[in-house]
């Protein structure tokens, strides 16, 4: 806080604020003031600014009022998130005592601190959507990554190049990035995230002891993930680990981070989809930024939050190990098979809440008693799911995905189960959660509160009896406890030994020596009993936190068999066929289909197609050349022969008759037109960066889909890219390739090169105009049909009349004797010009450029090698003055 602090900053209260807020400078402090969280000083006037709160001020009657504003604490989690999605940290200060109990000003703790990418409220996060941490440290031409996801424990390293960075960082959708070892705008750019640049020299912070010794406190020494584990990463990976953790036990003072091993992977382990890649085949997004419409939305027929977390991993990392794809095929067929064993499955997932979630929040401390219930309830559901699944176990057993772990947490669900009542109350601090039985001493308690409520009703029944105001109740606030409340009509009856306790507008409250008695009684019994509930609550808490990994590794298992049933649901509804992947270089598709635009064209107007590639030459062509008119279904058909390459190799069933797929090792698109202006690159400028990147990194196991490659520049220079690209893909890459163009002069490449052939978009004639057939043909297209494609959008007859004329003689330029290539091209449309449009009736003005204009003439008639300058720049002003416009 900038200038000398005010004479109103000198209470107990603005001091306990000051101290806190020195101690988190960087952080929007909610300070905890009974039922609000208040902000002052710069904080309120930001957070008022930002959503678009009333600023009023504290000591508004002094020379230096405070600014102030709050927001109710029972509301607290939606102004978080709003303050969290713009990039704003905010450390929540609790009071962490009873205001009763306390002497003198409450105790406040600061106890987390709420960032991007620490976010664990249940409100605030995606049910279906991983919140990542990311850290990521560059040091001479390499980066360690490391991500961890809060709110489930989910926590990963590993070491990459600069570019796969990007890459991988697409794939994780970090909501925060930590940075070191390199300035963070070109990231920021990329990603637009918020980023934290780590403090401290790079020497430091790649020091593995000082890593090892970050770690140590959440990883066992040994077991799968654990520290002797971590020892064998690369140093930029275990510091990058290292940060993430440090990172966010710094955000949660109070609780323990849930983190209880640390995975390594390396991303050549996974199908390598890059950034570009998954944008233009809208995994996560459509290319409008919706979700919507996107594959995952459409395939997602999970039952639980991390179900449909893992089917968003599983589909943005397919597989490249056979062995594993051909496992997750058997378990999706097994279920397949089995349509009312999968329903009643399906059925029960849905009845599972979240448990990596529940379990998480158990570790940070934030889990209420109707989390853990929930925990409880979810895992009471999973002997009965285990015994459906062995009831169907068969002869050959069951494949080896469907398995739960051996260890149902049954124990956790009884200490639950023990401990809290079946539907403890929303505001829990107030007691009213613990079931009778846990402890004889509450019991009693309870017994008292119970007894002491039919006691309370006794008075009041004989204080009417004794005083005749039939009136007369019995109340109770936390500021006066019990009192009589007697209106001012009935004053006059109160009896002298009544005790005045508070006057109101139309009533008057008394005690009573009995009813004093009494609620000390109650009081007493009440402040241990609320004692006794949250011990035992508090302690269930820590038990389930030291249970977390365990039942983390029994949702890991329910995850994977919600995700397994989807992927059965699916096939079974839509028709799906189980692919035949293997380790060839092919790609047999037949009545193929696209996931996503399939379900979303009308019932039975999806037209679906075949497919042959093949880079070993044996069974077709390595690289077709896809010609014919736009809106004919080109880049549909592209697209659904990559969309198929993924899915197969996540392990699902394929929309198609029959696929064989020889397996990839990457996939590469270049669809569609996009720029990046905030980068200063223009559409060409990211087309050819986009296809720079898939010409150095592709190999002959990739699977390459492009789409209009140099379209961006002159029509020359566009189609002498294209036919290079094209080339090498053949020549140098030798990798399977759809090319989709719109230069015809490429189908020449269909017959000149020995591994590459011709296909297109069918397309019917009638009269003057065009029906999609949206299916594919062996050949290459003559037409590109952009006129007629200009007419269904509508364009304006005028127009679409004049764009034939310009065309025919365009065309006729083309071809005419004497008249080829660019020069032809630019006679005809100058005469073309000096015809002027024609009207709307007329027939398309190919007769127009039937005779040489005179203009054509005195060009053609002109020796162009023997003119001197002098003489070119006279013809050039003639012919100049004739196109002047007649008056």
């Amino acid at each position: 806080m900038a200038g000398a602090v005010p004479d109103s900053t000198d209470t107990p209260l603005m001091r306990q604020y000051l101290d806190v807020k020195a101690r988190h400078p960087g952080c929007i402090l909610f300070f905890r003031l009974g039922d609000f969280y208040e902000m002052f000083f710069e904080d309120a006037v930001l957070v008022a600014r930002t959503l678009d709160l009333t600023l009023t001020s504290r000591d508004k009657g002094k020379d230096n009022p405070i600014p102030m504003c709050g927001v109710p604490h029972h509301a607290a989690a939606q102004y978080l998130q709003r303050l969290v999605e713009r990039g704003h940290k905010v450390a929540v200060c609790e009071q962490v005592e009873d205001p009763r109990l306390a002497r003198g000003i409450v105790k406040r703790e600061v106890v987390r601190i709420v960032t991007p990418g620490t976010v664990v409220d249940e409100d605030s996060l995606d049910p279906v959507r991983a919140c990542h941490l990311c850290a990521v440290i560059l040091d001479r031409g390499k980066a360690g990554l490391a991500y961890l996801d809060l709110s489930t424990g989910d926590f990963a390293a590993t070491e990459l190049g600069p570019a796969a960075l990007l890459d991988e960082l697409a794939r994780l959708e970090p909501r925060e990035v930590l940075l070191a070892g390199a300035d963070e705008e070109p990231l920021q750019a990329r990603l637009r995230v918020p980023f934290t640049v780590l403090e401290g020299p790079l020497s430091v912070l790649v020091d593995r002891e000082r890593a090892l010794g970050l770690l140590s406190p959440v990883l066992a020494e040994e077991g799968p993930g654990g520290l002797k584990e971590a020892r064998a990463l690369g140093t930029l990976a275990l510091a990058a680990a290292a940060e993430v953790v440090r990172y966010a036990r710094e955000t949660q003072p109070v609780g323990r981070i849930p983190v209880h091993r640390l995975a390594s992977y390396r991303t050549a382990e996974h199908l390598v989809l890059d950034e570009s890649t998954r944008r233009n085949l809208e995994l996560s997004r459509t290319l409008g930024g919706e979700r919507h419409g996107s594959l995952v939305q459409l395939l997602d027929e999970t039952r639980t939050a991390m179900g449909g977390r893992l089917l968003r991993r599983w589909l943005g990392a397919p597989l490249i190990d056979l062995g594993q794809i051909r496992r997750r095929q058997d378990a999706v067929e097994w279920l397949v098979e089995r349509a009312t064993l999968r329903t009643e499955l399906r059925i029960l997932l849905g009845e599972v809440y979240d448990l990596e979630r529940l379990a998480g929040r158990a570790s940070l401390g934030l889990a209420t008693p109707r989390d853990l219930v929930a925990l409880r309830r979810g895992l009471e559901k999973l002997p009965v799911l285990v015994a459906e699944l062995a009831a169907q176990r068969g002869a050959l057993g069951l494949p080896s995905l469907l398995e739960l772990a051996d260890d149902l947490c049954v124990d956790v669900a009884g200490d639950i189960a023990r401990t809290l009542v079946d539907d403890p109350p929303a505001n829990w601090r107030e007691g009213g959660i613990a079931r009778r039985g846990l402890y004889p001493e509450l019991d009693e308690l309870i017994d008292l509160r119970d007894g002491g409520q039919s006691e309370i009703a006794r008075i009041e029944l004989e204080e009417r009896e004794r005083s005749g105001i039939g009136s007369l109740k019995v109340r109770y606030n936390r500021v006066f406890g019990y009192y009589l409340e007697v209106t001012r009509a009935n004053l006059d009856k109160v009896p002298a030994e009544y005790i005045r306790r508070q006057t109101l507008a139309n009533a008057e409250r008394y005690t009573t020596e009995a009813l004093q008695v009494l609620e000390r009684k109650l009081l007493s019994a009440e402040e241990r009993r609320l004692r006794l509930e949250l011990e035992a609550f508090e302690g269930l808490r820590r038990r389930i936190a030291e249970a977390a990994l365990r039942v983390s590794t029994l949702a890991a298992d329910v995850a994977r068999l919600d995700v397994l049933c989807a992927f059965a649901e699916t096939a079974h509804v839509h028709g799906y066929t189980r692919p035949e992947v293997d380790d060839s270089c092919s790609l047999e598709l037949t009545e193929a289909r696209h996931p996503v635009v399939e379900r979303l064209a009308a019932q039975g107007r999806f037209v679906p197609n075949d497919l042959l590639l093949d880079a070993d030459g044996l069974a077709g062509a390595q690289l077709a050349i896809l010609t014919g008119p736009n809106m004919a279904g080109k880049s549909t058909a592209m697209r659904q022969a990559a969309l198929i390459v993924l899915l197969a190799q996540t392990g699902s069933f394929v929309p198609a008759k029959r696929a064989r797929i020889g397996l990839c090792d990457r996939l590469f698109t270049r669809v569609g037109a996009s720029d990046n202006l905030s980068r200063g690159e223009s559409t060409f400028m990211v087309e050819m960066r986009e296809t720079a990147t898939i010409l150095r990194e592709a190999t002959r196991r990739s699977f390459v889909i492009l789409d209009e490659i140099g379209r961006g520049t002159s029509t020359f220079d566009g189609l002498s890219i294209a036919w290079a690209v094209a080339e090498e893909l053949h020549e140098r890459i030798g990798c399977r390739a759809i090319f989709a163009t719109h230069y015809h002069e490429l189908v020449a490449l269909g017959g000149s090169l020995p591994r590459a052939k011709n296909l297109s978009t069918a397309v019917r004639e009638r009269a003057d105009e065009i029906v999609f057939l949206h299916k594919l043909v062996e050949g290459g297209a003559s037409r590109s049909y952009g006129i007629e494609v200009a007419k269904l959008a509508g364009i304006d007859g005028s127009v679409i009349t004049r764009a034939r004329q310009l065309l025919a003689a365009l065309e006729a330029g083309e071809s005419g004797e004497g008249r080829r290539g660019s020069r032809g091209r630019q006679l005809s449309l100058l005469a073309a010009i000096e015809a002027g449009p024609a009207s709307a009736s007329a027939p398309p003005a190919v007769a127009v450029v039937a005779e040489p204009s005179a203009i054509e003439r005195t060009l053609a008639d002109a020796d162009l090698d023997s003119l001197s300058p002098r003489e070119a720049q006279a013809l050039l002003y003639e012919l100049k003055a004739r196109l002047r416009p007649r008056a």
